[in-house]
């Protein structure tokens, strides 16, 4: 018989214990287990098990997303080891896909078992089945989400809402999977408490509000006719997050996530938030986070490395020195790097090609602990919100005062030079990448946008002219000697920007196990 690779992970939740809880609750004795659904105690566990699931599910995602997702206007993989993106190995075959693929749906079959076992449970009153359920249908959106972004399209995926062995799921278009994905997070929306009553670092309403947001301006663009109800939708629910009350900008760029690299929670900012640590777990795999996309730390006298594996495109880096007083610039790119044998030491990288992304870092500005160990990772961001209900209002009214607004208050934070209006599309995709850049937004950013192709290009086009030629480094860093860009540019440095072809690599490749396993789905285009 052939192997199912989607129901494999339905057998593996009931079976195999979890070791990587995100919530400080009790351990679950198995998610599909009745005798834990008698009271809410017992749903607390089994709701620890889908949290764990999602956890794990979108560490893989967004990391090993990131690396394709890397080959952007925003950043590039800088090292030649490692490689997968864009290449002969970076195909259905990837054992990396097949864990995003596998890992997704474990977390969508927890939340379906537990959704199925509190409609049947007798001993947990309505009122609390509606916050558990509401919770576990928010999950199951998000990772619903990541599916459809990475592997569905148009065509969609199976999209499982019972925890059934019945049989094989053909593809669901994509119009019906995002329908799915509104109405859990309506559901959610309705029955979450709100983000300063809830449990730090569970869902929230005010966490639903955003993602619905989100999720309306995917369907509202490519691969899908643009449709302005879907607009008016993200904008309102934007609206209803921007009008709450309590969601406010952190005064501090860099409080943001000095904060999530020490495992604070800032509830005000950051309206979701994921713990990518896993107890005693080998340090080098606890937190890919800091060691693919952080601050590069050669000396492993640092406590622990860091490898600075993304590098910031030099179009980012470019709009970052042309507003000098914008205090993002020299923190989510690093002009500078802990060496070998340097005393945890900071100094100055004159390649400027391949300035290292440094959103995350294990350290602050005083000295070294490289870049492993417990980092929170921000899924929602106030700041974010604003820039969608910028976005949507824009479209809805081109020019909008309103939408130069909610992108100015981002500026001011930022203490960048403010807009002046009117206030365009362009801007505001532009001032997306300033704020939002490595957090996993990007590629799909660009992607329902339509112009990925035309910023590969772009930013290719911008490597290609760097090579060679003489820059100053940035003002604020006026001391010292002049750096000058590479003249010994590697070729792998391109090779994700040359081996690009649109038609392709929008979508990751379906799991050949899976499209083996199962007749009734058909593989991606190009793979």
């Amino acid at each position: 018989m052939k192997s199912k690779i989607l129901l494999f992970a339905l057998y593996s939740l009931i079976f195999l214990p979890s070791c990587d809880n995100q919530l400080d609750i009790l351990p679950e004795d198995g998610i599909g287990s009745a005798t834990l659904y008698q009271n809410d105690a017992g749903a607390l566990a089994g709701l620890s098990g889908v949290y764990s699931r999602f956890v794990a599910a979108y560490r893989e995602s967004i990391l090993n997303a990131m690396y394709p997702s890397a080959v952007t206007d925003e950043g590039f993989e800088n090292r030649s080891v490692n490689r997968f993106f864009l290449e002969n190995s970076f195909a259905s075959n990837n054992a990396q896909i097949l864990d995003s693929w596998t890992l997704l749906y474990e977390g969508v079959y927890a939340a379906n078992i537990m959704l199925a076992e509190l409609e049947n449970s007798t001993g947990i009153s309505e009122t609390s089945k509606a916050v558990f359920e509401a919770e576990a249908r928010f999950l199951r959106s998000y990772l619903l989400f990541e599916l459809q972004k990475n592997f569905g399209g148009v065509e969609g995926i199976p999209l499982p809402t019972e925890n059934t062995l019945k049989q094989l799921l053909p593809r669901t278009k994509g119009v019906d999977v995002y329908a799915q994905i509104i109405a859990d997070l309506e559901y959610a929306e309705q029955n979450l408490p709100r983000i300063q009553e809830a449990t730090a670092g569970r869902a929230s309403k005010d966490a639903a509000q955003a993602l619905l947001a989100r999720v309306n301006l995917f369907r509202a663009g490519a691969p899908f006719t643009n449709d302005g109800d879907y607009y008016t939708k993200a904008r309102d629910w934007a609206k209803k997050v921007m009008e709450n009350g309590y969601q406010e900008l952190n005064p501090s760029y860099e409080d943001i996530f000095n904060k999530l690299a020490t495992e604070q929670y800032d509830t005000k900012e950051v309206l979701f938030q994921i713990g990518f640590y896993f107890g005693n777990q080998d340090q080098n795999q606890s937190n890919k986070l800091g060691s693919t996309i952080g601050m590069r730390v050669d000396d492993g006298s640092c406590n622990n490395r860091g490898y600075g594996l993304i590098s910031a495109a030099i179009t980012l880096t470019d709009a970052y020195r042309n507003d000098p007083s914008d205090e993002r610039g020299l923190w989510n790119v690093s002009p500078y790097y802990v060496p070998n044998n340097n005393n945890c030491e900071f100094r100055t990288q004159f390649n400027q090609i391949a300035y290292p992304a440094s959103k995350y870092r294990r350290f602050l500005e005083s000295g070294g602990t490289g870049s492993y160990g417990p980092h929170h990772f921000p899924v929602l961001r106030f700041s974010d919100v604003l820039l969608m209900y910028a976005e949507a209002e824009n479209k809805l009214n081109p020019g909008s005062v309103a939408a130069l607004d909610a992108v100015n208050q981002v500026r001011n934070r930022a203490k960048a030079t403010p807009l002046v209006g009117p206030i365009t599309e362009a801007l505001i995709q532009e001032e997306r990448r300033l704020e939002l850049c490595f957090e996993g937004l990007r590629k799909y950013d660009l992607i329902r946008w339509g112009i990925l192709e035309e910023k590969v290009n772009e930013t290719k086009a911008a490597l290609q002219a760097a090579n060679g030629s003489e820059n100053t480094d940035w003002p604020i860093y006026g001391t010292g000697n002049p750096a000058t860009r590479t003249n010994t540019m590697e070729n792998y440095y391109l090779d994700g920007y040359n081996n690009y072809v649109d038609s392709k690599h929008q979508l990751l490749p379906i799991p050949e196990q899976e499209i083996g396993a199962n007749d009734l789905v058909k593989q991606n285009p190009g793979w």
